[in-house]
């Protein structure tokens, strides 16, 4: 099915626009099984114009990114047990730009194992690659000069924070 299609598909209320809800069921019917928050973080992350909605173009490039983590899951899950080990994320993070140094991975690992197995499913490695994505986003707003340091206010450490997730 096109991507059009399958958008329209989904569209419930016609609206032209997706919200987490039928996004949520959307994922699900693709295997990828979210709670509403999750769903929700999805939509603002792609969210351009503060709607809380997707549109088309919203949309695409969220099945664009979710497109591109599952494949590198599948890429860097060698050993195909359907979990990635840390050295296999440190690995697929590398190959996606994301430079991050062993403890810092170690926290965002912790971050998204709940059962603490200290290895990432598809669907927590999908969030920890949406929390980078959106961190990165955030991040390069303080730090217009690309110097990848900044220096936060707590108010707007309190901004970022809420918009990371």
């Amino acid at each position: 099915m096109q991507l059009k299609a399958w958008f329209d598909a989904i569209d419930v209320d016609r609206s032209g626009r997706l919200d987490a809800k039928e996004l949520q069921r959307a994922l699900q019917m693709g295997n990828l099984n979210f709670g509403l928050n999750d769903v929700d973080q999805m939509v603002r992350a792609f969210d351009t114009d503060n709607s809380r909605t997707l549109g088309f173009g919203e949309f695409s490039r969220l099945h664009y990114f979710l497109v591109n983590v599952q494949n590198s899951f599948q890429q860097f899950d060698r050993d195909r047990s359907g979990k990635l080990d840390p050295g296999e994320v440190m690995q697929a993070l590398h190959q996606a730009g994301f430079q991050l140094d062993h403890p810092a991975m170690m926290a965002m690992i912790s971050k998204f194992d709940p059962d603490n197995s200290g290895s990432l499913s598809l669907d927590e490695y999908i969030r920890s690659c949406l929390f980078l994505q959106t961190g990165a986003r955030v991040f390069g707003a303080f730090d217009p000069q690309r110097t990848g340091q900044v220096h936060l206010s707590f108010n707007q450490f309190v901004y970022a924070a809420s918009h990371v997730g």
